[in-house]
């Protein structure tokens, strides 16, 4: 049983807060209602304190209570409130484990990168794959580098500036098992600053990963600027409460986080400076566009755009769809009608936008991800549902065949296809990520399952850890024990996934990243750990956090960034 005191009330008032995805099954008090995904609100009836006892899921840990708690009066601006948590259980102590005073002790073998196994391409072929590179420090302490390519060259700078002075006679040579090595960012929950997206970015260079998949739209907001639709970002990327009648008028309403009045976008120039600064480091961006599901954000924004210009030639939601469903993170009404000409318009339009920002920005795109999960059971009512699915990826693909561009998914985009869709949409897909299954055959793919590289679920069972349990906790044995190879498919590469429902600022971003992230890009680039008993596991990970908490740390202190070390 959960407990809300709300003190100095006026009648009348109502007020607003966030809670993850629970149902009430019992409320003492004030009734409460829920608006649209994590949303709930209460009528306040009498002045004075109010006092409202519910009954849900058991709270798992404290980062699942409510908060976001704003008061909505008539006639007056919305308020948010300050919020005092009182938790019965004892909080546990962390403390690292690992002593950072000894790590001048550690031998130079330990950091020079693994001798790869027969079973890797460069044995196999003998010849080089794209980032190989060789380094030879002679008995004098100056390294010489060879590489076949600009990637090559980058990684070999990567590695010599971690090891330690001054250098000692040595020969590396190195390169990765896979050409896909990715980490997706969610900034829709969650919004980062451009400069929070920097730093990102030079910790992605720095475990030598090669791909930013940046997840810039959702049911929560759409994050980035299309100048010829201003609504999505005018719109779609602010946040208020909706008005008294529910209608969310002017703005969407909050995202998990809770906060209104912010803005969670980027302008074209700022996206063009990530990508940029990315390519400089031999990253590249993939900006994804969650379709035909977890739309929330798009649909109401053209809404918007509809209401301010009579031009309903972009409207992605049918206002004669009697659909009723209920996605996975709660919402009603986040599906498009993939029926209607004007949604493929309307991507249309996003898609030469992203195209004109990468050829003027100077960096490729390898591709544009279009999501394609969790369309809820429901949707589409009065229409075959898999007659659907099939016209509009179908109409995805006639975009994507028309600008001569490549399209990435999750993994539900290609499952249950016609054999013709299928055949199409392997000539137009660049991977697909996944995320719940063993494999997809036929496919590209990039390894994303959610028990080994989500980073946003908990560390473990600990009430003052932050994240999410749905699928098991991940730390960073968690992601080191992943094994490519078991996997079935035409494997192309691992990806790590921070989604940021759970996140409240740049400090649990890092936090849920580091060190485990580190697990997924070792996996992405020593792909085939020679793992034959327990015990080989064991020291190849004791060897692994060894390295993290005398080299990894210390970079993290210096840059002043949150992180979890046990």
């Amino acid at each position: 049983m959960h407990t809300l005191v709300l003190h100095h009330m006026t009648e009348g008032s109502r007020v607003w807060f966030q809670e993850l995805y629970d149902g009430k099954t019992m409320v003492e008090g004030p009734e409460m209602h829920h608006y649209q995904g994590t949303s709930w609100y209460i009528d306040i009836p009498s002045a004075g304190t109010v006092t409202l006892k519910y009954f849900g899921r058991p709270l798992p840990r404290h980062s699942w209570a409510p908060e976001g708690f704003v008061l909505q009066q008539k006639g007056k601006p919305d308020t948010p409130m300050e919020v005092t948590y009182h938790f019965l259980e004892q909080l546990s102590e962390k403390a690292c484990e690992k002593s950072l005073a000894s790590q001048h002790e550690v031998q130079f073998s330990d950091i020079i990168p693994r001798v790869k196994s027969a079973a890797a391409p460069m044995e196999e072929t003998r010849e080089h794959p794209a980032g190989w590179y060789r380094i030879t420090i002679d008995h004098d302490g100056t390294p010489a580098v060879e590489s076949d390519d600009e990637e090559g060259a980058f990684y070999a700078q990567v590695t010599l500036d971690k090891i330690p002075r001054p250098l000692q006679p040595m020969t590396i040579e190195d390169w990765p098992d896979f050409p896909y090595r990715g980490f997706m960012l969610d900034v829709v929950r969650d919004f980062r600053s451009v400069d929070e997206v920097l730093q990102i970015i030079d910790l992605m260079a720095s475990w030598k990963l090669n791909t930013l998949h940046f997840h810039l739209a959702d049911d929560e907001s759409w994050c980035l600027e299309i100048k010829d639709l201003p609504e999505l970002t005018e719109y779609g990327a602010h946040h208020a409460l909706p008005d008294w009648d529910l209608k969310e008028t002017m703005a969407l309403k909050p995202t998990v986080n809770g906060k209104i009045g912010n803005v969670t976008y980027y302008t074209t120039e700022e996206y063009q400076r990530i990508l940029r600064y990315a390519w400089e480091r031999r990253i590249v961006v993939i900006p994804e566009f969650d379709t035909p599901g977890h739309s929330r954000a798009s649909i109401k924004a053209m809404q918007a755009y509809e209401r301010r210009t009579g031009d309903n030639s972009y409207r992605l939601q049918d206002p004669a769809d009697t659909s009723h469903y209920w996605s996975a993170q709660d919402f009603t009404d986040n599906v498009l009608s993939v029926d209607l000409p004007s949604v493929y318009k309307f991507y249309g339009v996003v898609f030469d936008e992203i195209i004109r920002l990468h050829r003027e920005a100077g960096v490729p795109l390898k591709a544009i991800h279009i999501g394609g999960d969790e369309v809820p059971e429901g949707a589409w009512s009065g229409h075959d549902r898999h007659e659907m699915k099939e016209m509009f990826i179908n109409g995805m693909i006639d975009l994507a065949e028309a600008r001569d561009i490549k399209l990435a998914g999750w993994e539900d985009i290609a499952k249950g296809l016609e054999p013709e869709t299928e055949a199409r949409l392997k000539r137009s897909l660049y991977f697909v990520n996944v995320w719940n299954t063993d494999g997809i055959e036929g496919f590209p793919v990039v390894l994303s399952p959610a028990a080994y590289t989500y980073l946003d679920l908990a560390y473990n069972d600990s009430p003052d850890e932050i994240g999410l349990s749905w699928a098991g906790y991940v730390d960073e044995q968690k992601t080191f024990a992943l094994q490519p190879k078991n996997y079935k498919g035409n494997v192309i590469g691992v990806q790590a996934q921070l989604w940021s429902s759970q996140l409240r600022n740049f400090d649990d971003a890092t936090y849920q990243m580091l060190p485990k992230a580190l697990g997924v890009a070792e996996r992405a680039w020593n792909a085939y750990p020679n793992w034959s008993t327990e015990a080989d596991f064991k020291t190849d990970f004791e060897r692994f956090q060894e390295i993290i908490c005398s080299r990894e740390v210390l970079f993290w202190k210096q840059k002043n960034l949150n992180y979890r070390i046990q």
